[in-house]
């Protein structure tokens, strides 16, 4: 069942709200990946974005409960501490045998987090850190810092291509998390080609294999049209884990290329690099 963000599930300080509305949009994910063709792709990027989330949003939590002197501090921390250890456990397991760990096992993880933690313990913070200059000024900081290392992706347009509708939520979460709004998502060749004739966007993603077409016949055809349109970067996935795909995508135009599931923070890195290279 999807779960909808409502005030009632507010902690009263809009960046805090904005951090648990990301970890509902993974949750969400989750739920909508169970029996997927490709569920274990989206389990280990979600469990890797969750790892981003947790660094993040407990740094500035933290920060503010400590600039506003909230008593609760010191349970919070050893709560969230808990959780990323779990995180930490979920994705260990993953990378030994990833048939192991499955979605239904970290949405049992995650609501149980969202109901105990969020919707509860969370509730007790509020008194001390809303309207708290200090405790502002010290979430402030943390998300200034965040924002250094992505802010010069926020301006930039982005087409995914990728037949797989539940990978493609997955990306656009990650791009949503570090201020990307400019995300357009097409699900065939056809309509990616649409899409940019006469409109190319800064950078291109584009899925190995795109329903029963491929994504190098994309790439491919994107280097050989005007000018414009042939420079835009290009980042090509797969979901098989061979050498010799790295080198045909390169070989065909890509800029980069990346194995599924990629995790938040590489997905940023690799598309930061695409991004100097476009300047």
């Amino acid at each position: 069942m999807t779960i909808t963000w409502s005030e009632s599930m507010s902690v009263g300080v809009p960046m805090l709200d904005a951090d648990h509305k990301t970890l509902i949009g993974l949750i969400n994910l989750l739920q909508r990946s169970i029996g997927d063709r490709e569920e274990y792709v989206a389990v280990y990027s979600v469990l890797g974005s969750l790892q981003d989330y947790a660094a993040q949003h407990f740094a500035r939590e933290e920060g503010m409960m400590r600039a506003s002197r909230c008593p609760q501090l010191d349970l919070h921390q050893r709560t969230h501490a808990g959780f990323s250890q779990q995180v930490a456990d979920l994705k260990e397991r993953y990378e030994e045998n990833r048939t192991s760990v499955r979605a239904r096992e970290c949405l049992r993880f995650l609501n149980d987090w969202l109901v105990n933690h969020i919707c509860t313990t969370d509730m007790n913070y509020r008194a001390w850190v809303v309207g708290n200059e200090g405790a502002k000024a010290a979430g402030d900081k943390v998300t200034r810092a965040s924002e250094g290392r992505t802010r010069e992706l926020r301006s930039l347009s982005i087409l995914v291509v990728d037949d797989n509708v539940n990978f493609s939520e997955v990306l656009v979460t990650i791009l949503g998390s570090a201020g990307i709004d400019r995300i357009a998502v097409t699900h065939d060749i056809a309509t990616a080609k649409s899409a940019l004739v006469g409109r190319p966007v800064d950078l291109l993603i584009s899925d190995w294999h795109v329903g029963a077409e491929s994504g190098l016949d994309l790439v491919k055809w994107v280097r050989q049209g005007p000018p414009e349109l042939a420079a835009m970067p290009i980042l090509m996935l797969s979901g098989h884990e061979r050498l010799v795909n790295r080198d045909l995508a390169l070989l065909a135009g890509a800029d980069e290329f990346m194995e599924k599931p990629v995790t938040a923070r590489g997905l940023l890195i690799c598309l930061s690099r695409l991004a100097v290279k476009r300047g």
